[in-house]
């Protein structure tokens, strides 16, 4: 049992893993060509509950036997680096559709973006809001790790987790609010569909972090880490980053340049008077806000094509 690499023996749960998973899915399609089978999705979501609580289980008493050598956790930080990895591959897939309707707005849109009658969400509101709860929970889970280093168990790491919770459910109940007051749904043009596909995902993962800082705040409540054994919560912290730079890059690039309002503010900083800087080929997507008065003589409609 304390060679280099331990061997799991064989466990009946990736087995049960796998089938909820089926179970679900199928119940999944079913529901979306309306005929939906509560029974099995909810066989399959407990199914889904008690087989990952009890593999999990034993992987921590595995730990606790002494089998996770410094290789073992090594091929664990190695695990958790890739799907992060892959994570950051799948957010990328929908920023890639957002730049190449943005940067590039089809004739179906009226090759502006925004597209014509969605008003965008205001990015010093909600959002800004949102971004602050999740730079100030990512210093708060940072300190609380540094706490564990230095072998503070009492103070610091409770602190900052249950602070860095509350962060997270804060943050998801705004976005919910969000959604409600929006003005459009995923149904209106891809803006629509894009926006709500960016933050429902980011949503769910910063639900999925969330679990994941309850259950490392439960596994430090009953002493199972220590200053130098604690990859569970350094692997939650990891997590918990990468859910906070996806944000930041999603507020920046979403709701403050490609929402308009970056243009908006420089539009009203300069009273209108943006031409000055002489762009002739400049795409009309940049001059959705501006003012009729104010438009140049080859943004406007010529007079002999009104007719």
């Amino acid at each position: 049992p304390y060679s280099r690499y331990y061997v799991p023996g064989p466990s009946p749960w990736p087995f049960f893993v796998a089938i909820s998973a089926n179970g679900m899915a199928v119940g999944l399609i079913l529901w979306l060509h309306g005929t939906p089978s509560f029974l099995l999705m909810g066989m399959s979501l407990v199914c889904m509950l008690l087989s990952t609580f009890s593999w999990w289980r034993d992987l921590i008493r595995e730990g606790d036997i002494g089998f996770h050598t410094r290789f073992v956790i090594k091929s664990f930080r190695d695990g958790v680096a890739f799907f992060i990895l892959s994570e950051v591959m799948f957010f990328f897939t929908f920023f890639w559709t957002f730049f190449h309707n943005a940067l590039s707005p089809s004739c179906e849109l009226g090759m502006r973006w925004p597209p014509p009658g969605i008003r965008t969400p205001n990015p010093s509101s909600t959002s800004l809001f949102e971004t602050g709860l999740l730079i100030s929970s990512g210093l708060f889970v940072t300190q609380a790790h540094k706490s564990m280093r230095l072998k503070d168990y009492d103070v610091g790491p409770f602190i900052g987790l249950v602070v860095t919770i509350v962060c997270g459910t804060v943050f998801f109940l705004v976005q919910l609010r969000e959604y409600y007051w929006n003005s459009y749904t995923i149904a209106d043009s891809v803006y629509g569909s894009v926006f709500y596909l960016l933050t429902g995902f980011h949503g769910m993962h910063v639900v999925v972090g969330t679990i994941w800082l309850m259950v490392s705040l439960v596994r430090l409540w009953r002493g199972e880490f220590s200053s130098q054994r604690h990859f569970g919560f350094e692997a939650c912290i990891w997590y918990w980053h990468f859910v906070d730079v996806v944000w930041v890059a999603l507020w920046c690039l979403v709701y403050v340049w490609f929402g308009g309002w970056l243009y908006m503010w420089w539009f009203k900083m300069w009273d209108g008077d943006v031409y000055t800087f002489k762009y002739p080929d400049a795409k009309p997507s940049w001059y959705a806000y501006i003012q009729e008065e104010h438009a140049p003589s080859w943004y406007k409609v010529p007079d002999h094509l009104k007719a």
